[in-house]
C-alpha cells in the first residue's frame, strides 16, 4: 500500500508532530510505502530542533509555510497523491485540509483523518484572530463528512465524530504512544538534576511538557507551598518551553515555595528521558475544559513508560491512562493536587509499586506500535474488497 501522510506543522520543532512521525515509521516498517509532508515554521525558534530525521525515515517533503505558496503546495500534494492509494491527514488546519479535500475528490482517493485534538477549543485559548478561529472551527466540523475513516485520540473526540454523523464502524481508537526504549525504568541517574541547580538527594516532582494551549503547569506552582508545609526536602522541576513560560516564571518568583521551584524551560530532546528518569513523582495537571477533555496527553504516556509514580487530574483520558497505577485528583484544586503528591512523597514503597504497574500499563496500551496496528486496520477498510 502507498500512503501520503500530511501534517500542517513542523516535524522538527513542534512536539505534537511526534504522533504522525512515529505512525509513519510504523507503517513503513510493515512494508508499506509512505510519503510524509509537513509545514516548517515561518521562522525557526531560538532553540535547537526538538528532533532530527533518522536513518530509514520515510521520504519527507517540506511544504511552504506562507499563504502565497498555496498553489505550489497544492501541486506538490497532488503529484504525491497521484501515486498513493490513500491520503492520511492529521489536524484540520485549512493550509493543508483545503487542498487535500480537493485532491482526494478530484483523484478519487480515500481520506483517513487522524483526529488527535479539539483544535477549535485550543484556538479559543491561544488564537486572537476571530476569522482564524472561525475557519478552524468550520474545517474541524466538516472534515468528518469527507473522511473515509477516522482515528481518534480520546473518547471526547469519538463523541464529536458521532455527533457529526460519522459511522461508528469506521472509527478507530489510537491514543498517544511512547517510545518504550527511550523512556525506560532503568534510566534513574539523579546526578543530571545537579545541572539544573537541584539536589539529587531530594524528592523531585516533575512537570514535563510544552507550555502552550491547554497546558496548566501553574496549578503545580499553586500546590507546591501546600506540599512543603507538610514535608521537607521536596523540589519541583518544570521542563518545557512555550508562550506560557515567562508567566510561569513570574508566578514562581512570587510563590512562597520559590526556592524549591526550578523552571528549566526548553529541554533538548535527547535529555528528556533522563530528566523523566531522574524524577520521583511526575505530574499531569489539567483544568476541566474542552481542550483538556479531548487530549490524550503525551506526557502521561512517557511517564508510564518510564515507570514513574504519577499524579494526574481527573480530566478526559487521564484517569483511564493511569488506571490502577497512579493518583487521580480533582482538577483546579491545589489542595487535592498537593495531597496526591504527598501520598507518593511520603511513601517510597508506593512509588516503586505503582511505578512498576505504570511501566506495564504503557506496554499494554500506550506504544506507537500498538497505534500503528490499529491504523493499519483503518487503512484496510478504505481499500476495495478483492473480487
Amino acid at each position: 500500500m502507498k500512503i501520503l501522510m500530511v501534517h500542517p506543522h513542523d516535524l522538527w520543532y513542534d512536539p505534537w508532530t511526534i504522533r504522525i512521525l512515529e505512525l509513519a515509521r510504523g507503517v513503513q516498517r510493515r512494508g508499506h510505502q509512505v510519503q510524509l509532508c509537513h509545514m516548517p515554521r515561518k521562522e525557526q525558534p531560538n532553540h535547537a530542533p526538538i528532533r532530527r530525521p533518522e536513518d530509514g525515515d520515510p521520504p519527507i517533503h517540506a511544504l511552504q509555510p506562507r499563504q502565497q505558496h498555496v498553489i505550489p503546495n497544492s501541486r506538490l500534494l497532488a503529484t504525491l497523491a497521484k501515486e498513493c492509494d490513500l491520503i492520511h491527514l492529521q489536524k484540520s488546519f485549512a493550509s493543508v485540509s483545503l487542498p487535500l479535500l480537493w485532491i482526494a475528490r478530484r483523484l478519487n482517493k480515500p481520506l483517513h483523518y487522524d483526529w488527535d485534538d479539539h483544535e477549535t477549543a485550543i484556538a479559543r485559548q491561544v488564537e486572537p484572530r476571530f476569522f482564524a478561529r472561525l475557519q478552524l472551527a468550520v474545517y474541524e466540523t466538516w472534515l468528518p463528512h469527507f473522511a473515509t475513516t477516522i482515528s481518534y485520540a480520546s473518547q471526547a473526540l469519538k463523541t464529536r465524530a458521532l455527533r457529526c454523523g460519522f459511522p461508528s464502524e469506521r472509527l478507530y481508537p489510537i491514543p498517544v504512544g511512547a517510545d518504550t526504549e527511550r523512556f525506560h525504568p532503568a534510566l534513574r541517574d539523579k546526578s543530571i538534576l545537579a545541572g539544573y541547580g537541584l539536589d539529587p538527594e531530594a524528592v523531585t516532582v516533575l512537570y514535563l511538557g510544552q507550555l502552550e494551549g491547554a497546558a496548566h503547569a501553574s496549578r503545580l506552582v499553586e500546590a507546591a507551598p501546600l506540599v512543603l508545609e507538610r514535608a521537607s526536602k521536596i523540589q519541583f522541576l518544570f521542563a518545557g518551553g512555550g508562550e506560557q513560560l515567562e508567566a510561569l516564571r513570574q508566578q514562581a518568583q512570587t510563590s512562597p515555595a520559590r526556592d524549591a521551584l526550578k523552571i528549566a524551560g526548553y529541554i533538548p530532546y535527547e535529555k528528556v528521558p533522563g530528566i523523566v528518569g531522574a524524577a520521583d513523582i511526575c505530574v499531569a495537571c489539567f483544568d476541566d475544559d474542552e481542550a483538556s477533555q479531548a487530549k490524550s496527553p503525551l506526557k502521561i504516556a512517557e511517564y508510564l513508560a518510564a515507570g514513574k509514580a504519577i499524579v494526574a487530574s481527573r480530566v478526559g483520558e487521564a484517569p483511564w491512562m493511569v488506571e490502577g497505577c497512579g493518583e487521580v485528583v480533582p482538577p483546579q484544586n491545589a489542595a487535592a493536587l498537593a495531597d496526591g503528591i504527598l501520598r507518593y512523597a511520603l511513601d517510597q514503597e508506593k512509588r516503586q509499586r505503582d511505578g512498576e504497574k505504570a511501566r506495564q500499563r504503557a506496554l499494554d496500551y500506550f506504544t506507537w506500535e500498538r497505534g500503528t496496528e490499529t491504523l493499519m486496520h483503518a487503512y484496510l477498510q478504505t481499500q476495495p474488497s478483492p473480487r
